[in-house]
């Protein structure tokens, strides 16, 4: 009889937690169905654990494979020791870019591939750039060569020294990048979310651009018969503050001097925030719109040339197409009847310039920007294999 009586408590033990699971993973009372939808967990729950929140299973291991995009763009600028070169106000550059990330626990590896523009304004401080190079006499940078070429006034055939003063400089250039990326990153979670971090490096291959130069010019004249400075004289080809401006090609940004040409290694620098990653309410129940992993970044970037990009070029800052190597007083003085033409003074941009050619100079790019990216996952999240339809 004592068996019996055993074997009749044991039975109603087992009956009773049967009972419970039925009720654990079957809650089907309006009051919860209409709670879970609202909140995502019920006030029953709140003092339980995520482990009593159902049983999942998943493939996931701690590493995933991610796809995605991001945008960014900020202010940007060339960094530089010549002096008289200005960085500010600098310009703007944008990037898109194609991604992949391994993820293994915190940490993941991002690379990719990319396209960007970059515009940035670089003025020249006139008081800083060397005579020779913003004023001219009778059309030579030499002023004891110039004295000797001296021009003739169409109007009476007197004899004068012409000077031409430029100011005003701004140099813009316009570069279009092939980008190929490479960072790591470290996920940093917190009460109040996640945030991250992530260092690296990227190439850019500059493979198109532009450049254009406004300044001011002003022409005077000394003659040899007549007292006094002559300028403002339109009619004689004497102007003051003229507006002048040039166009010419890319930029010949450079690794070295010895060759790496439109090539540009930049250091990554990245911090931001993260949405839709880990769970952190206790209670928390996935539903539907979760399936998939979709993760969005808000971050702040910082990219910064490691080497040395200057083109260490040798042309001239302001070009008045006279031959100062020619010494025929005829053609010289076809040449200088050009000078009253601003229109037709070439101007490089000051990168490619003797000014910015020397052992010690150096020229960076820098950017400081805002940054967006969206992964999805290549695979599921975890899937709830002993819940009820409200995933408890």
């Amino acid at each position: 009889m004592s068996k019996l009586r055993q074997i009749i408590v044991l039975s109603l033990c087992l009956a009773s937690v049967v009972t419970w699971g039925q009720n654990r993973y079957s809650a089907s009372s309006k009051a919860e169905r209409s709670l879970t939808k609202v909140r995502g967990f019920s006030s029953k729950d709140a003092t339980k654990s995520k482990n009593s929140l159902g049983l999942h299973s998943s493939t996931y291991t701690g590493a995933g494979h991610y796809l995605g995009f991001s945008v960014d763009g900020g202010w940007s600028t060339f960094l530089t020791n010549i002096q008289g070169v200005q960085s500010t106000p600098g310009g703007w550059a944008a990037n898109g870019k194609l991604l992949y990330e391994f993820h293994f626990g915190n940490f993941f590896l991002q690379t990719g591939a990319g396209v960007g523009i970059q515009r940035v304004s670089t003025v020249l401080k006139t008081g800083f750039i060397p005579q020779s190079a913003a004023e001219f006499l009778n059309g030579f940078s030499n002023p004891e060569l110039g004295r000797q070429y001296p021009m003739t006034d169409p109007y009476d055939g007197a004899r004068f020294n012409m000077k031409h003063t430029f100011s005003d400089r701004s140099d813009m250039m316009e570069l279009y990048y092939a980008q190929l990326p490479l960072n790591f990153g470290y996920y940093i979670s917190g009460q109040a979310g996640v945030g991250y971090v992530m260092l690296g490096a990227q190439v850019n291959y500059a493979f198109g651009g532009k450049t254009s130069v406004s300044a001011t010019c002003t022409s005077r004249a000394v003659f040899e018969k007549y007292i006094g400075v002559f300028e403002e004289m339109d009619n004689h080809g004497f102007r003051k503050d003229a507006p002048i401006t040039a166009t010419g090609g890319k930029l010949p940004i450079k690794l070295s001097n010895n060759g790496g040409e439109s090539f540009d290694v930049l250091a990554h620098i990245e911090g931001g925030y993260e949405f839709n990653t880990f769970e952190y309410i206790q209670q928390y129940r996935s539903g539907r719109s979760n399936d998939t992993d979709c993760r969005l970044r808000i971050s702040a970037f910082i990219d910064i040339s490691l080497p040395n990009i200057s083109p260490r070029g040798s042309n001239k800052l302001y070009d008045l197409n006279i031959n100062e190597a020619e010494t025929d007083p005829a053609k010289i003085e076809v040449q200088q009847r050009g000078l009253y033409e601003f229109h037709s003074f070439k101007m490089n941009h000051v990168f490619t310039t003797d000014i910015a050619n020397g052992n010690k100079l150096w020229v960076r790019s820098f950017t400081l920007g805002v940054r967006f990216s969206l992964l999805f996952s290549l695979q599921a999240q975890q899937r709830c294999i002993l819940c009820d339809p409200w995933r408890h």
